[in-house]
């Protein structure tokens, strides 16, 4: 057993020997290092095949960081460290490509696991040991020792693996200036994407609003291309970085089209057909792309993208050539620009570049062009409308003054003619008014004539009908109660048979008038209802007040006696009271048939009564 352990002692020293040709060297100036000097393979399955492997069999990368393209089996990296120090030093080792899914990080002194870490972007931003959008591992290494470092990279879409050892200070000072840059350009790019969407919303130019589009969707793309996705945006989220940044690249692709036709107004041709038709394919292949796995998304984004674009630069440029105004060249630099960046995507995907720490600073660079361009196009195309505007407001000024001179003269033929006829009209007016005038006195004789009766002079059955109606509507809205009065004259067939009809108007006029002068209030009305018969109309009154102006009425008639051609003549009444507050404004008249009956039944009973409704049983 102690000789098996030491043969495997052995063996793990000489793959260690193996791996550390050119180990990377921790001295007292020790600040970065890329690691471009170490050996990778497709073999091991575990990590004890991994230590235990012959490093004759693997591959050796030297002078170059990891590209191996869209390959997607998992692959094994190894790279020694040699710390020349008297003490412990903990390094960062940092994996330069923060879209990988997950790197394993084993850290060796001879058959020793040291430290394993796991990382990347397959895990939530909390499960880091280093809470940052970067891919860091702090590796401890003992004083004067030579340590191997394993890691195993997997990733969906291809393994591109930069790596660089840093010191940590040296990290710190670096990694602080970057991001500060980065999050000045960054958010520099979000104030032109705002400041264009701001413009479209006080212009209404569409071309503004695509231009705004754009900008934002490549603002969001460098974000997710310096990982500040998962940082930002969904730290809970993961796995979803290299598929944000193939959409997003395609969704920019497709923005470029409405963009084209605002700016350059293309003629319709066979080309631009094609373009439109392979467009809207793309745009509907959108609706669904990202449900395939991240390396078809990256494929086909790789693929269709420049093939777009080289529609759109040949259409472009077939527009500039007819029309070589600047919006159009600027267009024009744009989509190339664009391109640029493509034709860079594909080189580092398909494994024919090399990343390492400077890798974004091409992107970055390439796409500030294209944001450059795009806003000088957006805002040379609002110049040059304008300009037309005013050419064209200006023309419109000059034959509006021409106009305005002929009009002149007709507005003074006009004023001329204005006068003489308003001298016409104020006469025709003034006449009409006077017209006017006796009409008015002559409606109010008639409507005097139509609400009075004539015999009595006091209201008619027409004029209480509508003031019921109205007494009805504020006794529901105020709530308060309603009271009529319905007399009649006692055996008034018997007055106008003994003593004639002429008595009978005498009779009927001085019940009239008693009744009238026991109404004290202004809202009080009293009306002929008809023949011998009388209503009383008592708003906002109570039943007892209402029965006491009754009873006081009857008895002023009963007390009363009037005189004809020397003849004393002594009459009675009888009177129905019914009071309530409306509720129903479409019957006003339950109101007159409950009093009528409680009238009724007083005749029935004796008359020379006040009778309340509801009637005695």
């Amino acid at each position: 057993m102690i000789v098996a352990k030491v043969l495997f002692s052995l063996l793990t020293l000489v793959c260690v020997f193996n791996a550390s040709a050119n180990p990377i060297v921790i001295s007292q100036n020790f600040k970065s290092q890329n690691i471009i000097n170490l050996n990778y393979s497709f073999e091991p399955t575990s990590l004890l095949e991994a230590r235990n492997s012959n490093l004759k069999n693997w591959h050796s990368l030297k002078n170059s960081s990891l590209n191996l393209g869209l390959e997607q089996r998992p692959v094994w990296l190894t790279f020694t460290i040699k710390n020349t120090l008297n003490s412990e030093v903990e390094p960062l080792l940092s994996i330069d490509n923060p879209l990988l899914n997950k790197i394993q990080v084993f850290h060796l002194h001879n058959s020793e696991l040291l430290s394993q870490t796991q990382i990347g972007d397959a895990f939530v931003l909390s499960q880091r040991l280093i809470k940052s959008e970067s891919l860091l591992v702090k590796l401890t290494l003992p004083a004067n020792t030579t340590t191997t470092v394993i890691l195993k990279v997997t990733d969906s879409a291809g393994l591109r693996v930069p790596l660089t050892l840093w010191q940590q200070d040296s990290y710190l000072a670096y990694k602080g200036k970057l991001n500060l840059i980065y999050g000045l350009l960054i958010g520099f790019v979000f104030s032109l994407a705002f400041s264009c969407l701001v413009l479209y919303g006080f212009s209404r130019k569409l071309y503004f609003a695509c231009a705004g589009m754009i900008t934002l969707t490549l603002g969001l793309l460098l974000s997710y291309l310096c990982g500040f996705g998962l940082r930002f945006f969904h730290p809970n989220l993961t796995g979803i970085q290299q598929l944000m940044s193939s959409m997003l690249l395609m969704l920019i692709t497709l923005l470029f089209l409405p963009l084209q036709q605002l700016i350059c107004q293309p003629k319709r041709s066979t080309l631009l057909k094609v373009q439109t038709i392979i467009t809207s394919l793309f745009a509907i292949s959108l609706l669904c792309v990202w449900l395939l796995p991240n390396l078809i998304v990256t494929l086909f984004s790789l693929v269709t993208i420049p093939i777009i674009l080289c529609f759109y630069i040949i259409t472009t440029l077939i527009c500039t050539r007819s029309d070589p105004s600047k919006q159009n060249k600027g267009l024009l630099l744009t989509l190339i620009f664009f391109l640029i960046v493509m034709a860079y995507f594909i080189a580092t995907a398909m494994g024919w570049y090399s990343l390492g720490q400077n890798s974004l600073v091409i992107v970055f660079i390439c796409f500030f062009s294209c944001i450059f361009c795009l806003c000088y196009t957006v805002m040379e195309k609002f110049i040059l409308q304008r300009d037309q505007q005013i050419v064209t407001q200006q023309t419109l000024i000059a034959k509006n003054t021409a106009q305005d001179t002929l009009l002149n003269e007709r507005l003074a033929l006009q004023e001329k003619a204005r006068r003489e006829l308003e001298a016409l009209v104020d006469e025709r007016t003034f006449e009409l008014q006077v017209t006017l005038r006796e009409l008015e006195e002559k409606n109010r004789e008639l409507e005097q004539l139509n609400t009075e009766d004539a015999l009595t002079g006091i209201k008619n059955r027409r004029f209480f009908d509508k003031k019921l109606i109205m007494e009805l509507r504020r006794s529901r809205r105020e709530q308060t109660p309603l009271s009529i009065i319905m007399l009649d004259i006692d055996r008034f067939k018997t007055i106008n048979d003994t003593y004639g009809h002429l008595t009978g108007d005498q009779v009927i006029r001085a019940v009239s008038d008693i009744i009238k002068n026991n109404l004290k209030r202004p809202l009080d009305e009293v009306a002929r209802y008809g023949g011998e018969e009388f209503v009383v109309l008592l708003p906002n009154t109570p039943n007892e007040g209402a029965l006491d102006i009754a009873e006081q009425i009857r008895e002023t008639i009963a007390q009363s006696t009037v005189i004809v051609a020397g003849t004393d003549i002594k009459f009675t009444i009888s009177a129905g009271v019914y009071t309530s507050v409306a509720d129903d404004l479409n019957t006003p008249e339950i109101f007159t048939e409950h009093a009528d009956k409680a009238l009724y039944y007083a005749k029935q009973h004796g008359r020379n009564q006040v009778i309340n409704f509801p009637i005695p049983q």
